[in-house]
């Protein structure tokens, strides 16, 4: 095993066995009893990316560790799912404004689901009652936005352009491709014909890779809790 891919599960298993990963617990609990003036939209930022990274993390591990296992496709997909988050979590630990955004894009996607839903029954003259529920659940949707303060209108942030933004464009492209070429059935993984010793090393690869994005992710929201706690507003 490549001693790049040995660091990072080392590193991701360190968090959990020093005490880090309890203490950024502690950190969440804390800021849900008092937000220290922060609104209770940030918190909720920070701890639900801090929950989506632990349980993405568990179920790489989990994967990974299961002998009867040889589907590189889960690993890859967890592995990509913690790219992503660490991307999600770098970009909201650098500013305030860019953790609203994102607080803000959970009600965008939601609309663009609706969108979607929309489409297809015009497209396929559904019934108009369909129609109807739709446009229910946007308004209803609208209402919530509102009472919040959350602006609906303009596209969702794509997590490429994130990346850039975060100087990681280079990074996430080289393993959001590499990552979905096995996560997706794309030609190459249904005609490929592995040997056995072969899918090990790519398991390991990607569970390393995982690990890492683990890792990463947790240090951005770790800090950010940490300012939360000891800047109060």
């Amino acid at each position: 095993m490549e001693s790049k891919i040995v660091e990072s599960i080392c590193e991701a298993e360190e968090i959990k066995a020093s005490g880090r990963w309890a203490a950024l617990n502690q950190k969440i609990e804390q800021l849900a009893d008092n937000p220290n003036g922060y609104g209770s939209w940030q918190v909720k930022v920070f701890a639900d990316l801090s929950f989506k990274n632990f349980s993405e993390y568990l179920a790489l591990k989990k994967a990974y560790e299961d002998e009867t296992e040889a589907d590189l496709s889960l690993l890859a997909w967890r592995a990509r799912n913690l790219l992503e988050v660490s991307v999600w979590s770098a970009y909201c630990a650098s500013s305030e404004g860019n953790a609203w955004i994102f607080y803000e894009d959970a009600g965008k996607d939601i609309l663009d689901l609706h969108d979607a839903y929309r489409k297809w029954g015009e497209a396929v003259s559904i019934a108009t009652e369909w129609i109807v529920s739709i446009e229910k659940s946007k308004n209803s949707l609208a209402d919530i936005a509102e009472k919040k303060g959350v602006v609906l209108d303009g596209p969702y942030q794509r997590i490429s352009k994130v990346a850039k933004q975060c100087n990681m464009e280079q990074h996430f492209k080289l393993s959001y491709k590499e990552l979905s070429k096995f996560a997706h059935p794309t030609s190459m993984l249904i005609l490929a014909n592995y040997e056995l010793g072969k899918i090990d090393g790519l398991k390991q690869h990607f569970y390393g890779d995982g690990c890492m994005f683990f890792v990463g992710a947790f240090n951005q929201l770790d800090g950010a809790l940490s300012v939360l706690i000891e800047n109060p507003v």
